[in-house]
């Protein structure tokens, strides 16, 4: 009945889902089960099968379901949060684990004809992570197989100042050599962003480039704070070669984004979370941050001229934003860059702030412990996704243009059947 062409996967592999031996004429139900760790997450289609009892989810069209295009990846586009998981639950994955899905096919009178259970990896299981721990520097660099020395990306940690391995790992399946690290509330460093010297970015990098199989093309990658962070570094390290941002605010704002440089607080313009507006308890911040950078002064901005013209940018803005006003925000970076002589590429997509890895769950909003709200991101869940799909796509072509193309990474043993972990077994 129910075909997949690999069980086994990246998180970024196309799959191809079919079926057969079906009656002809008649309607089958596609679910999808995400076994997160925390609850399950779920997708669903609807088809009709050809007249030989076939059905191929690349090229069929659902008659209904979480998503409305035939597409050989809409189950894994659209899957949504049931009620195992608490509202504002963020899917973190910050260590990059496998995820494991169980397809099933069901009949019109719901009766379940078939199952198959799937795992993707979010790092290539040839890929090495090699612990970092020295002189106050903690991270961990994602090596290719072979002696490199290997294009290089430093992923930029996020609001949260923790190692996150998420971007790392999908990146590194390519073949590039990725390191990613801590900043803040881990270990011995500072507890808050706000105690940061953001000479610590610096030193990350000037340890990249001491690693024998790192090449001399190093980029920087950001969502979100990171991307400002990467803009801000690159006014500091002309030996950049590229550096991506993904919905990274144009500034650094008070308090809550404000670093120290050479032991001294940034000048930053004030945030004022008031001008936020509530839409059915959640928070939507574009209207804050629109003023606060109305407000911008060349003493609160980022020093677009000091940047070599060496090192090229790619934006990327998102059109359903809720936190940043995702097209002004990048137009705006766009401009202050070809000002300065930069050469620049920008994706303005129809997503919300949140663009992560290519199939991951799409979250709309998140409970934030940090500010104690529930912060809405903006996206509709497919075309969110789709969208990140495009922009993944587009991260890695820039990539391989600017800092080379790495060796193809070889394939790895794939099981040919997948057992759930006892973790990730749903209650449902």
């Amino acid at each position: 009945m129910l075909h997949v062409d690999r069980v086994d996967s990246l998180l970024a592999e196309k799959v191809h889902i079919s079926a057969s031996g079906l009656n002809p004429f008649q309607c089958y139900k596609f679910q999808l089960r995400l076994n997160y760790k925390h609850g399950t997450l779920q997708s669903y289609c609807v088809i009709q099968s050809d007249k030989d009892g076939k059905i191929n989810l690349v090229k069929d069209k659902p008659i209904r379901g979480t998503y409305h295009e035939a597409d050989p990846m809409g189950l894994f586009l659209s899957v949504q949060f049931t009620d195992e998981l608490s509202f504002g639950h963020l899917v973190m994955n910050e260590n990059a684990e496998p995820f494991f899905y169980t397809l099933r096919l069901i009949s019109e009178s719901e009766e379940i004809l078939d199952e198959v259970n799937m795992k993707k990896h979010w790092t290539h299981p040839l890929v090495t992570q090699i612990a970092v721990s020295q002189d106050g520097l903690y991270g961990t660099i994602f090596k290719p197989p072979g002696p490199g020395p290997f294009p290089c990306i430093i992923d930029i940690p996020g609001i949260n100042g923790r190692i996150s391995k998420r971007h790392s790992a999908v990146f590194s399946s390519e073949g590039f050599l990725v390191y990613t690290f801590a900043a803040f509330d881990y270990k011995d460093l500072p507890k808050k962003l706000q105690d940061v010297d953001i000479e610590l970015y610096s030193r990350h990098i000037k340890f990249v480039q001491s690693l024998p199989y790192c090449s001399n093309k190093i980029a920087l990658y950001g969502l979100s704070l990171s991307g400002t962070i990467a803009n801000y570094l690159s006014t500091k390290h002309s030996e950049l070669s590229a550096v991506v941002s993904v919905n990274g605010p144009e500034a650094f704002y008070r308090p809550m984004a404000e670093f120290k440089e050479n032991g001294k607080a940034m000048n930053c313009e004030e945030f004022d979370g008031n001008l936020s507006e509530k839409i059915n308890g959640v928070i939507k911040q574009k209207r804050a941050f629109l003023d606060a950078f109305s407000r911008l002064k060349p003493e609160t901005s980022i020093k677009w001229e000091q940047i070599s013209k060496k090192i090229q940018f790619r934006l990327v803005g998102s059109m359903d934003d809720w936190i940043i006003c995702g097209v002004t925000n990048c137009l705006h970076l766009r401009d202050n860059l070809l000002k300065t002589g930069h050469k620049v590429e920008i994706d303005l997509v129809a997503a919300g702030h949140t663009m992560l890895v290519p199939y991951c769950p799409h979250q709309a909003l998140a409970y934030n412990k940090f500010h104690k709200i529930c912060l809405g991101s903006g996206g509709e869940t497919t075309l969110n996704n789709k969208s990140g799909e495009q922009v993944w796509n587009n991260h890695l072509k820039f990539f391989k243009r600017h800092l080379g193309t790495p060796v193809k990474m070889p394939d790895y043993k794939r099981e040919a059947v997948i057992e759930l972990p006892r973790k990730v077994i749903s209650k449902l």
